[in-house]
């Protein structure tokens, strides 16, 4: 899926004032969403050519809408006029909302917004881009516990359809309306999640990730045969290797590490040794043009070869991967095939699952989330109702026999 932002027909009327703090790529994205829809933005950036540069990618992006079709000259020019870059903490203090988009560093955040905290008025309402952090220790840390709230955008803000947005413990309820009202208005699709480690996104998707590298340091399978199973017999559109290349396995490590260590490090939820020896090496995937495959190779070739061992998988177990493959998908695998994408995708809806018993979002929000923010074909609480939750709850404790950490105990919700 490829979203289209909805940008043909601006909301001129919008006059709110936003003040972004940083301007990288999603401080940017965020702004052209914004500025686009009629918002006048103050940018502020502790390096200035960081704006500049920023300034100028908007531009190249709201060409190439004219282009095609999507945006007149005349839109571009009002847009391009409501984006105001500035040094000065004061101009940001007047906003109607206030919006970080620094480094997923609890410390760095409170240290930029709590200037401009300082002189706000009364009616400002501060918001983090934060993917993982807690809405409700950066609101105390600058003193606006009750206008403090999460609007998490996915990257690229201008063309992904999601937001989370995200309550603190001491958020007014008015705060959290008037933001999603915002966001919607925006053409976003807005769910809610409480303020828990990665919300709903960056914690259901950690099972992706984290069983796929632990097969992978097991010798069950390689990383391209990880990935072409994920592909054929889910429909997911990039394998979790390629998930991790593209995301950035910096990235990803310190994601799962925040999720890991806020939820009280469960074993489900364990960082692999695979990703910190990569981190350290600097593979860190696209960007540095090697991670789990070596991009300077066209097509690109498998750069961390696994020790393939033998194993035996239980009768109990081969009985659950049947019931269970045979319900999820529509394609036949391989006898291993079908072991991988069950261990994967049962372990994603059993995190799914957890979110759901714990009141974090809804059901209907957590299958939302997934199907926008990381373009997974199905939801996976609708994906395990289509393969029954008994058959998800036999799968898991199947599995659950295999482990000694317990990291595949079932939720409540799929021990039927």
């Amino acid at each position: 899926m490829t979203p289209v932002p909805n940008t043909s027909h601006p909301n001129e009327g919008n006059q709110k004032r936003i003040g972004i703090v940083g301007t990288g790529i999603m401080g940017a994205g965020i702004a052209q969403v914004a500025a686009v829809h009629g918002c006048t933005v103050e940018l502020l950036d502790a390096n200035p050519q960081i704006v500049e540069r920023s300034l100028g990618e908007i531009v190249k992006r709201l060409d190439r809408l004219i282009e095609k079709g999507q945006l007149t000259p005349e839109e571009r020019n009002r847009t391009c006029n409501r984006l105001r870059p500035t040094s000065r903490v004061e101009s940001l203090a007047t906003c109607d909302i206030v919006l970080e988009a620094v480094s997923e560093d609890l410390d760095i955040k409170t240290k930029v917004l709590g200037p401009i905290a300082a002189q706000a008025s009364p009616h400002t309402i501060f918001s983090s881009n934060t993917s993982s952090l807690s809405i409700t220790r950066i609101g105390h840390a600058i003193g606006m516990s009750r206008r403090m709230v999460g609007m998490h955008f996915f990257n690229p803000a201008w063309l992904m359809p999601l937001v989370e947005v995200i309550a603190g413990k001491e958020t007014d309820s008015s705060v959290v309306e008037e933001v999603a009202a915002l966001a919607s208005s925006w053409g976003k699709t807005v769910v809610r999640a409480k303020d828990t480690p990665g919300f709903i996104v960056n914690r259901v998707a950690r099972g992706y990730y984290l069983e796929a590298l632990r097969m992978l340091g097991e010798g069950v399978a390689g990383i391209a045969e990880i990935d072409r199973t994920m592909k054929q017999l889910g429909g997911f559109r990039l394998g979790p290797f390629e998930l991790m290349d593209l995301v950035g396995i910096d990235v990803n490590y310190s994601v799962s590490s925040s999720v890991w260590e806020q939820l009280g490090r469960p074993a489900r939820l364990a960082p692999h040794p695979i990703q910190v020896e990569l981190r350290h090496r600097g593979q860190l995937g696209r960007k540095s043009k090697r991670g789990f495959y070596d991009y300077t190779k066209e097509p690109p070739v498998p750069a961390v070869e696994g020790e393939r061992r033998t194993f035996e998988v239980p009768q109990a177990l081969c009985e659950a991967v049947d019931a269970f493959v045979q319900r999820a998908s529509d394609q036949s695998g391989t006898g291993l095939e079908d072991y991988v994408f069950a261990r994967i995708l049962a372990t994603i809806i059993n995190e799914a699952a957890l979110v759901h018993d714990e009141e974090v979002a809804s059901r209907q929000d957590i299958d939302t989330a997934m199907r926008l923010g990381t373009n997974y074909p199905h939801g996976p609480l609708d994906w395990a109702e289509k393969i029954e939750f008994g058959n998800c709850g036999r799968m898991l404790l199947a599995l659950n026999g295999t482990v000694a950490d317990a990291r595949f105990r079932p939720a409540a919700l799929l021990q039927e």
